[in-house]
């Protein structure tokens, strides 16, 4: 959980909040509704985006190369659906923590790979994830870049988790052409705040944190526009 203090009074005057502060009550504030919105729709999500869900899997189940020898960050897992097919095709790993800020969407996770033994739990947002450094050698962000407030700090985590030699996967929409006006859209319709990236952003991002692109691919799928991206 994140903890921010506004102000602190002490022998009669109030401490003023500092920028830091300030920008972790704004994640805070952001987080909060983006979970309590996946919290109400972590029961029939899967239904209700069964075909999108589908084509994202089986994209990013190609593109995955793991062993049972590495120890697997799921970062944004929703309902688990990709770790089952990880755990399935190239587990049981090492280590597997399966991360969803959502405690809706973390139960569900949680059923689903209920006959599954060595899975860690766990709920924290991106910005602030308690694991040691270098603790993984895969961490995979899939379907969920565009909710986090602080790409930087995402990333500074991200490089920060992954040991030398390890990689990060990525797949995300991507706000170009005629999705930035399908992106707006879908951002209005659900009332969730999008920081959609293109993949020139991410690219550039990715740089500045200390990654290096190997691999990139960009398409559509129905009405959205996607990339996947590999990373060292």
């Amino acid at each position: 959980m994140l903890c921010f203090l506004t102000g602190i009074k002490k022998a009669g005057k109030t401490t003023p909040t500092t920028k830091n502060q300030q920008r972790g009550i704004t994640i805070e504030k952001k987080y909060r509704h983006s979970t309590d919105y996946f919290d109400r729709l972590s029961s029939k999500y899967d239904r209700q985006y069964s075909g999108y869900l589908k084509h994202i899997h089986q994209k990013m189940l190609k593109k995955l190369s793991m062993g049972q020898e590495d120890d697997v960050l799921d970062v944004s897992s929703g309902t688990g659906i990709l770790a089952e097919a990880m755990i399935n095709k190239f587990g049981p790993f090492r280590k597997m923590v399966v991360n969803d800020p959502s405690q809706g969407m973390l139960e569900q996770a949680k059923y689903r790979l209920r006959y599954q033994k060595g899975i860690e739990f766990t709920s924290d947002f991106s910005e602030k994830l308690s694991f040691r450094d270098d603790e993984f050698s895969q961490i995979i962000c899939m379907n969920a870049f565009r909710y986090y407030e602080d790409h930087a700090a995402v990333l500074k985590h991200f490089r920060r988790l992954l040991r030398p030699g390890g990689r990060l996967w990525i797949l995300s929409w991507d706000r170009t052409g005629y999705f930035k006006i399908v992106n707006k859209v879908i951002t209005q319709l659900s009332g969730q705040e999008m920081n959609t990236r293109t993949l020139e952003e991410m690219k550039e991002l990715l740089e500045t944190a200390g990654f290096t692109v190997t691999e990139e691919e960009r398409w559509s799928y129905r009405w959205w526009k996607l990339f996947f991206l590999k990373c060292v």
